[in-house]
């Protein structure tokens, strides 16, 4: 061996194990690392950041291989993407679909104004008589709302802003729709995406 095969044989080496480490043949898929990030976001309301569903993962698998994972996932439509770079978030569709989400958002979004600024609630209070006489049959909503604008402040916003059934179905008759502009509307539905 000459010196310079010498100084070149580190460097050969150390390529060829980051070659082997990261190739498809020695890191396989099954369809078991798929149905174990589907029961995992599926656990999680607020949905998981891909470094903690690799946590979570028994056997640990390595960031390329999750992200093809996540990406066939996204690609069959059975997960939903939330942010962007670092703050991505990954959720199940059978627990939460896209317009959920997103109005989830938009809702903490209200919140955060009405913590700021409570007299928005008399917008709201507007929005709901309007509410009331163009949709008669949601009139069990536009009380418990109505409820919820009259009574103490936290209530409203743990509402708003709360990750269960009972809540979703109330944001589908909100009358917080005005206080949200059209770039935070925007900025929310580029934010919550499929694949």
């Amino acid at each position: 061996m000459t010196d310079r095969d010498a100084r070149l044989a580190p460097a050969t080496i150390h390529y060829y194990y980051s070659f082997v480490i990261y190739s498809p043949s020695v890191t396989t898929m099954s369809s078991g690392s798929h149905d174990q990030v589907l029961q995992l976001l599926l656990t999680e309301e607020q949905g998981l950041g891909e470094p903690e569903i690799r946590r979570r993962m028994r056997p640990r698998v390595s960031q390329p291989t999750l992200w093809r994972v996540l990406n066939d996932l996204r690609s069959e439509g059975r997960i939903a993407v939330e942010g962007h770079a670092r703050a991505t978030r990954y959720h199940a569709v059978d627990r939460t679909d896209l317009p959920t989400l997103r109005s989830r958002r938009l809702h903490h979004h209200v919140a955060e104004r009405l913590a700021r600024d409570p007299s928005l609630r008399a917008i709201a209070r507007e929005r709901l008589e309007k509410l009331r006489q163009v949709n008669l049959h949601g009139r069990i909503y536009h009380d418990r709302w109505a409820a919820l604008l009259d009574g103490p402040l936290p209530a409203l916003l743990r509402t708003l802003t709360e990750a269960s059934a009972q809540s979703d179905d109330l944001r589908k008759e909100s009358p917080f729709t005005t206080l949200v502009d059209a770039s935070t509307r925007e900025r929310v539905f580029r934010s919550v995406r499929a694949a």
